[in-house]
This record gives C-alpha cells, sequence and structure tokens, in this order.
C-alpha cells in the first residue's frame, strides 16, 4: 500500500452561493480500503460524484493512478476501471440478476462500432456474469428478477454491478445501510475480500462500528472541509471528530 492510486488535490465544489466541499485534500493508496465519513451534509456524496465525474471541481484536481480525471465524463471516468455504488439501489426490477451484471458489462462494448451488434446475453457474456455473480454470493438467484430481492441481496447485486466496472477502485457509497447484523458481517468479508483481491476500496459509511472496523484509515468531512485523517484509533479520539458528530454541549459533557 505505498503507491497512490487515487489523489484529490485542494478540491471545492460550489452550487451557486453554497460551498459544498472546501479544499479538500487526501490520498489513496493501492490495496486499501478508505473511509469517507462525517454527519449528514457534510460532503461526502458530493465528493463521490467528482470523483466519478458526475460533476466538475470548481477549483482544485483529482488524480487517478497518475492522470488527471476531474472534467471526465462520468463514462470515461468508469472506463479507467473505477465503479460505484449509490446510497438508494434502483436496478432493472424486470430485469433479472443475471441480466443486470450483463448490462454494466456494457461499458466494455458500447464504445466499440463492431460490438453494438453482437449479443448482449450470448454464452460467453452469461459465464463472465455468473462468474461475478458467484463472487458477491448471488450466483444462485442468477435467474430470479432483480425487483423481488430483498435490501441485503440488492445491495450485493450493486456491489457486482459496480465491481463490473471497478477493476481498480471501487466507491461504496453506504452500502451497509439498513441491514441486519448478520447482513453486515457477511458484507464486511466480501469487501475485505474485494481488497485482497487486489480492488482498492474508498467507502462512505456512517455506521461507525463498521468504519472503525472495516477502514484502515478514514478521512472525515464536516460542513465541506475536511477536518481529520488518520487510523480509526486516533480518528475515535480526535475531540474535531466528537465535536462534529455531538455537537459542542455534549463534546464537553464527553470529555
Amino acid at each position: 500500500m505505498n503507491e497512490t492510486l487515487l489523489a484529490v488535490k485542494d478540491v471545492s465544489k460550489y452550487f451557486g452561493g453554497l460551498k459544498a466541499l472546501d479544499q479538500i485534500n487526501f490520498e489513496i493508496k493501492t490495496g486499501e480500503i478508505l473511509g469517507l465519513i462525517g454527519p449528514n451534509g457534510a460532503g461526502k456524496t458530493v465528493c463521490f460524484n467528482l470523483i466519478s465525474g458526475v460533476y466538475g471541481t470548481s477549483s482544485g484536481k483529482i488524480m487517478f493512478n497518475g492522470r488527471r480525471t476531474d472534467g471526465t465524463a462520468p463514462h470515461r471516468v468508469a472506463e479507467l476501471g473505477i465503479g460505484r455504488t449509490f446510497q438508494i439501489v434502483k436496478p432493472f426490477a424486470s430485469l433479472s440478476v443475471l441480466e443486470n451484471v450483463l448490462v454494466a458489462r456494457g461499458i466494455a462494448r458500447y464504445h466499440k462500432f463492431s460490438k453494438i451488434w453482437s449479443s448482449w446475453k450470448s454464452r460467453s457474456e452469461a459465464q463472465k456474469g455468473l462468474k461475478m455473480l458467484e463472487r458477491v454470493g448471488l450466483v444462485d438467484l442468477a435467474h430470479r428478477k432483480a425487483g423481488l430481492l430483498p435490501l441485503g441481496n440488492l445491495r450485493r447485486l450493486e456491489i457486482a454491478r459496480a465491481l463490473t466496472v471497478g477493476t481498480r477502485l471501487l466507491l461504496l457509497d453506504e452500502s451497509f445501510s439498513g441491514l441486519r447484523h448478520e447482513e453486515i458481517t457477511n458484507l464486511e468479508v466480501l469487501i475485505r475480500g474485494i481488497r485482497d483481491d487486489g480492488i482498492t476500496v474508498l467507502l462512505i459509511e456512517h455506521n461507525m462500528r463498521v468504519a472503525m472496523g472495516l477502514c484502515d484509515r478514514l478521512v472525515v468531512l464536516d460542513h465541506g472541509r475536511k477536518i481529520a485523517e488518520g487510523p480509526p484509533g486516533a480518528i475515535q479520539q480526535d475531540e474535531r471528530v466528537i465535536e462534529a458528530y455531538l455537537g459542542r454541549k455534549e463534546a464537553d459533557d464527553v470529555a
């Protein structure tokens, strides 16, 4: 974990007069699980949207694998090997679980005219999709309609679709939200396995037990600014972080 894979350098984002992010700086090393945490409205998802190309930066730059990517269209960012999930899971409900993964595989097809007319549900494509579903523990549900899945399996399907694109970096936006304890434990195992397979992970998480136990390092945002960065143990004791989550009076009471 020595090589910098992603660097966010002095990045700011404005929406009219609203300053959503203010000169944010952090790096993620290859093979690392980095957590991006903070209270609601801190700017975490805005940061994800900048990295994945949904928004352009107002200032600063984003470097991925030595290449500047801010201002790059989302599909071009995806082609670089960056995949992401979203807070609200919205699969193609009428398609099967397998077909949802095959749609995600289109990133390798649609920019090549020669492949547009070939079948997106060929045997070779289906085998690759099934292999991905096996990786996330959904292969037995491959032919079930995605709209019939419970939330825990929908989260896994979303990760499978993101992994189809995210061969280098996986962005997970609150993938543990709404899950039961057993589902959380199993998903933690999956994400550690993804990292062990060589894919770097950047995640947003509100569950502090998950964030503290899963991440190698944490970056903390509050009102669009970075207020702390470091290993989970140090972040847990940081007075600025305690204040951001609890407020000044409650933080004083804790102290």
